[in-house]
């Protein structure tokens, strides 16, 4: 009896010649679904590349976590081994680093310069800065040696100071309380970054943590900074150390994985998240965060932005999920006949509601796959020939573009559950017809 309704089903897709009105809507329910899952699936590959855009460049300059304590300083190495010790599952890496401004004086013109001291061995392991220098290949231990600073392009570009260039900037001096003596200083530029975020690209130096606590007669470090270990996916572990499905470790793995997915469901919260409260659980005395808190409504706006294209952009599916609702009425209306001569034949309603409800779902799943199909085409376009460009106002000089898997899973789970309901609300409507008055005006 499913093959007869599949057979059914397909039959009543497929045949032009005997009801064009009926075959036209048939289309226009298709090209609905697919014109929607394509505007709908693009518009968050956009978005989606706008908030993992902006988020590779503020990492360019903070870390996943921050930890520090407001007025003083860290002992940074007797952390550093107390969180490798309870947290080495969790951390990949960390690295300290402190905060100071200065003033660059260069031709007669005095500029805020805040200098950021981080340790050159690890920086690169924390945070991506080191991939963001454009003007040497040397590595940043090799860039911070001695006296020398890296800045932003566009501080050289509107200070005119190039690599090799030596510049004097002024630091204040301890000691004195009643006015603020400063002291100069002499560095050499040995590279240039570019993160693309106006106020670091222009008002930021990197140098050596060392040089940095020795010009200002300090100890210890200002930030404590953390790069977290990657989560695992869900079925990594497949190919972990050699599993197949047959092993009760894989099976054990597995089941961990879920239950761990589960939960950050059921908390709504993140990997990370869940690591920034063990950390502050073990540390409460300090502060712990996330680099997203020093930005919250940049971040919000991005979430807020995605969220909203979503709802606005389904509306497209749901309109066509209305003209499905018609065409299967219209549809149902049209086909009384051949439904009350099931009925006599002995098909029960179930099975003659599952024809219809199979000419629906297949529509949807047809329009939602080819529009995915088509989204996740123009998104790789859009991601490897950035070609369309955007004004200044912008983080990002190119219009972005990121697939995601999980994206693709909702947006294509949000229109099979509306074309199901779009199915089932005129499908359902199948058991009243009333056979014996159709047949006698046959």
């Amino acid at each position: 009896m499913k093959n007869l309704s599949s057979f059914l089903a397909w039959k009543y897709l497929t045949y032009k010649h005997k009801d064009a009105n009926i075959s036209f809507m048939i289309k226009i329910c298709f090209l609905g679904i697919l014109i929607g899952t394509f505007a709908l699936m693009l518009s968050l590959i956009i978005t989606n590349g706008f908030e993992k855009t902006i988020h590779e460049k503020m990492q360019g300059i903070n870390a996943q976590i921050i930890i520090n304590s407001p007025g003083n300083r860290l002992d940074y190495e007797n952390i550093a081994q107390t969180l490798q010790k309870d947290f080495s599952h969790d951390i990949k890496a960390m690295s300290g680093n402190s905060i100071k401004q200065a003033i660059l004086d260069h031709n007669n013109m005095h500029t805020i310069l805040f200098l950021k001291g981080v340790d050159p061995e690890k920086e690169s392991q924390v945070t991506n800065i080191a991939s963001k220098i454009v003007s040497s290949k040397k590595n940043l231990a090799d860039l911070l040696a001695d006296d020398q600073i890296i800045i932003g392009y566009k501080m050289a570009r509107d200070h005119n100071l190039s690599v090799g260039q030596t510049i004097t900037i002024l630091l204040p001096e301890a000691g004195n309380k009643k006015k603020i003596l400063l002291k100069k200083k002499h560095v050499t530029i040995s590279g240039i970054f570019n993160i693309g975020l106006e106020e670091y690209d222009n008002n930021f130096a990197f140098m050596s943590l060392e040089q940095l606590n020795t010009s200002f007669d300090e100890q210890g470090v200002d930030y404590l900074t953390i790069k977290l270990r990657e989560p695992e996916r869900l079925m990594t572990s497949i190919t972990h150390a050699g599993l197949s499905f047959f092993t009760a470790r894989f099976w054990k793995d597995l089941i961990v994985k879920i239950k761990h997915a589960c939960m950050l469901l059921i908390t709504r919260q993140t990997d990370e998240e869940l690591v920034i409260k063990k950390l502050q659980h073990r540390l409460p005395h300090l502060v712990v965060c996330s680099w997203k808190d020093q930005y919250p409504a940049l971040v919000s706006s991005l979430k807020l932005e995605k969220v909203f294209a979503f709802f606005i952009l389904a509306l497209i599916t749901l309109v066509a999920s209305m003209n499905m609702i018609s065409m299967l009425f219209m549809h149902i209306q049209n086909k009384q006949r051949d439904i009350a001569i099931f009925k006599t034949m002995g098909m029960n309603d179930q099975m003659i509601r599952s024809i219809f409800l199979r000419m629906g779902i297949w529509i949807t799943f047809t329009g939602s796959i080819l529009g995915l199909g088509l989204a996740a085409l123009a998104g790789y376009f859009i991601e490897k020939y950035p070609v369309i460009t955007l004004p200044d106002v912008y983080y990002v000089s190119y219009l972005p573009a990121r697939m995601d898997f999980e994206i693709f899973f909702i947006v294509f789970a949000a229109t099979m559950l509306l074309g199901f309901f779009a199915t089932w609300l005129p499908a359902r409507g199948c058991k009243n017809i009333n056979i014996p008055s159709i047949l006698k005006h046959q």
